[in-house]
């Protein structure tokens, strides 16, 4: 790794320029030095230089790896302004995207291996005045690397340029994600926010609530602004292309009215006179979510799937005393039965589950979201859910902590925390879950079940709200909302317009 004075040589600064005239003194350097440049998320380091690289009419880049990945490749081209650009096969780990002539890139070896080496989301990118260098372990760690460059460049008369300096990064959190609903009117705008936004802040989940798609299947459900098979496929596949893993949400058996639109189904809703939630234990209502999955599931290719089972209580009866199957149970032995089938099922895909975490949080145990009648309820279902699943444990309150977090993970599960719009919201739950080991942050919009650009003029705030969760899930800093030195908002409409 360079040391900081090779860095500050390689920018041109000497004791002594050429001509033997002497340099200004330290505090004079640093007088000159300019500020560090806004990058969102915040890098792990940041180290300004002087001048900058400008790139100019006619430059090339070069891809150096032992194999060249289209998606990368893709983002560079796009980074670098669709210049030329060319791959050359190395047998080298590292993982180079060079322009310019810039010094002699040094690899980390096993005695001088920097942190963002060891994270294979990380990156180094060294920008001199004759050329840059980003330098990864992975193409995903080169794609963030290109992300902040992007970020950087300066519009010039001629062409870009970009501040010299040297960033070393990598992500406080392993899961950073977003929640959206799909529809068919809004494809043209999630195609924006793919790589405008989730990319470019380098969130690495998309989780997308879909239940509400076109299913050949069952076309009986299906809503008039619902998304077709096809576009859902063009999103899924935009997602990966900006190495966002796409993850289905199927919410099941509570939040089911998809399921009971133009009154389908009602057979084996568990209250029909209040079509919210299924009957868990008849056979149609097995039948029909694997329905659903078996079409979901080949589109997604994911290792994950979320299966909702939240607020399964809040409409209805359930269980219902009507019902022929389930009137001699409890809400907790039809959650677990429920969940760990659906569990079971996926793992023998090779698929880990997911489910909502308020379902198995009582009284006590969280600020909000704790929908457990009892704590001996709560704990029951923590001790028989299986503990492959994931739990998406979501507060919304501002004052959000780690309470919950720490129960759960107490009692064996890995746990993502989720939020919602509030920015105090954002940051003391991203906060907890950095302090109590959590898997990462999800960051949820609930904006309607067909949103497009409609939802963003009426609620921008939750779109403001990714520009904070991607900075908190990343940089993992300690400032509050207010102290991080910019306008969400204005960072939003900037990014989401395709002007970083």
């Amino acid at each position: 790794m360079k040391k900081a004075l090779t860095f500050v040589a390689a920018c041109g600064i000497l004791l002594l320029d050429c001509s033997g005239q002497p340099q200004p003194s330290s505090s004079e350097r640093a007088s000159l030095r300019p500020k560090a440049p806004l990058v969102i998320p915040q890098p792990k380091s940041l180290h300004p230089g002087l001048g900058e690289f400008r790139l100019q009419p006619g430059a090339k880049w070069v891809l150096r790896a032992t194999a060249r990945d289209e998606r990368l490749w893709m983002a560079a081209q796009s980074v670098f302004a669709s210049k030329s650009g060319s791959f050359e096969k190395s047998n080298h780990p590292w993982i180079t995207l060079v322009i310019g002539s810039i010094n002699r890139t040094e690899f980390p070896t096993e005695q001088t291996q920097p942190r963002w080496a060891s994270d294979p989301e990380g990156y180094q990118l060294t920008v001199e005045t004759n050329g840059l260098v980003i330098l990864a372990a992975t193409a995903q760690g080169a794609f963030y690397g290109l992300q902040t460059l992007a970020q950087l460049w300066e519009p010039s008369e001629q062409d870009r340029s970009c501040p010299a300096l040297e960033i070393e990064d990598w992500p406080a959190m392993r899961f950073r994600g977003v929640h959206w609903f799909p529809s068919a009117s809004g494809v043209p705008m999630h195609q924006k926010l793919i790589p405008n936004v989730f990319g470019a802040f380098k969130f690495n989940r998309s989780m997308i609530q879909c239940e509400a798609a076109r299913w050949d299947k069952h076309p009986e459900i299906t809503a008039r602004n619902a998304i077709s098979m096809a576009d859902l496929r063009k999103l899924v596949e935009g997602c990966r292309q900006c190495y966002l893993e796409p993850i289905p949400l199927i919410n099941v058996p509570g939040h089911a009215e998809w399921i009971f639109r133009n009154g389908s189904n009602l057979d084996f809703a568990e209250d029909p006179q209040t079509p919210y939630a299924y009957c868990v234990n008849n056979p149609k209502s097995f039948e029909f979510i694997q329905d659903v999955l078996n079409e979901c599931l080949p589109i997604f290719e994911s290792k994950f799937c979320h299966i909702g089972h939240d607020e399964v209580t809040m409409r209805g009866r359930f269980p219902n005393p009507e019902c022929p199957r389930c009137k001699d149970a409890t809400t907790t032995a039809l959650v677990v039965k429920h969940a760990n089938r659906l569990s079971e099922w996926l793992g023998r895909q090779g698929i880990e589950s997911m489910i909502w975490g308020d379902m198995l949080l009582g009284p006590g145990e969280a600020k909000d979201a704790t929908h457990a009648k009892t704590l001996e309820d709560a704990r029951q279902r923590r001790a028989e859910i299986d503990k492959k699943t994931i739990i998406v444990d979501w507060h919304y309150v501002a004052s959000a902590d780690s309470h919950s977090i720490e129960v759960l993970r107490q009692d064996g599960f890995r746990v993502v925390a989720a939020s919602w719009y509030t920015p105090e919201n954002i940051f003391h739950l991203s906060q907890a879950a950095l302090a109590t080991g959590a898997e990462g942050l999800l960051q949820t919009t609930w904006m309607g079940y067909f949103p497009d650009e409609r939802a963003m003029k009426s609620e921008l705030r939750q779109f403001t709200a990714f520009v904070l969760a991607a900075e908190y899930a990343w940089s993992g800093r300690k400032e509050s909302p207010s102290q991080l030195g910019y306008d969400p908002k204005e960072v939003f409409l900037k990014a989401y317009a395709g002007r970083h």
